[in-house]
């Protein structure tokens, strides 16, 4: 409960910042967490991840409508270095709308759902599990600092055959320049917490940084499970992610 402290603490001293909308394209996702960002009208995103034990997870997704994006995933294990590969049990959806639009009080609020989880898929679940249906708030903000955005959000699972509680997330991006930006997350997983679940009361807290290679290409490195949570996995992780987006 102290580490869950301390970043509350460290949150509620950017929110002293004054409010300021965002100038540049829309953050959909912190690490593993939804944001309440958008995928344009007319545009399309591809995000390559590569995870422990030559594991590869692709996402395509696009926006449909000018509130609504919808998208597809699929991966594995080993697809990278040696051994049979394997799949992921299915390709998973992903969809989100926009309920709220973000202004100088409000913050933007998505309504979503996807299936997809991250990392090795194993006793019907992933290693992560994927957020569900989920509710997910962001407010962007401007300082002598440069632009910064607050994220938060709740969600139940369904893979809930080991814990069926809901659970939320909370988390920041710090823009240091136009190219580069901080990610981190703090994830409660109330839904992994268990008797045979993999998580422990301490939640897991992931940290990333991402770089504007060109306009359409970034480049993230994500620092997993940082506080070393987890009755069965309790390692920290490195991950790589791809990103390009471009218009139809």
């Amino acid at each position: 409960m102290q580490r869950l402290r301390w970043v509350a603490t460290a949150l509620a001293v950017c929110i002293a910042v004054g409010p300021a909308l965002a100038e540049q394209a829309e953050l959909t996702r912190l690490v593993d967490s939804p944001t309440a960002g958008l995928i344009e009208k007319g545009r399309y995103a591809m995000d390559m991840r590569l995870f422990a034990n030559g594991g590869v997870a692709g996402r395509l997704q696009a926006g449909a409508l000018q509130r609504l994006s919808i998208g597809l995933s699929f991966g594995g294990e080993r697809l990278i270095g040696e051994g049979d590969i394997d799949w992921y049990p299915q390709v998973e959806v992903t969809a989100r709308y926009r309920v709220i639009e973000e202004n100088q009080i409000w913050p933007a609020l998505v309504l979503g759902y996807e299936t997809q989880g991250y990392g090795a898929y194993g006793g019907g679940r992933y290693q992560v599990k994927s957020k569900g249906f989920y509710l997910a708030a962001s407010k962007n903000y401007a300082s002598s600092f440069g632009q910064f955005g607050l994220h938060a959000g709740a969600n139940i699972s369904r893979e809930d055959a080991d814990d069926d509680d809901w659970s939320a997330w909370f988390g920041l991006d710090k823009s240091l320049n136009g190219e580069l930006a901080l990610l981190a997350e703090y994830d409660l997983a109330r839904n992994d917490d268990g008797p045979q679940a993999r998580g422990i009361d301490e939640g897991f807290l992931n940290v990333g940084a991402r770089w504007v290679v060109a306009p359409q290409l970034k480049i993230a490195f994500y620092l997993k499970n940082t506080l070393s949570s987890g009755r069965f996995d309790p390692q920290s992780s490195r991950e790589l992610s791809v990103i390009y987006t471009e218009e139809f």
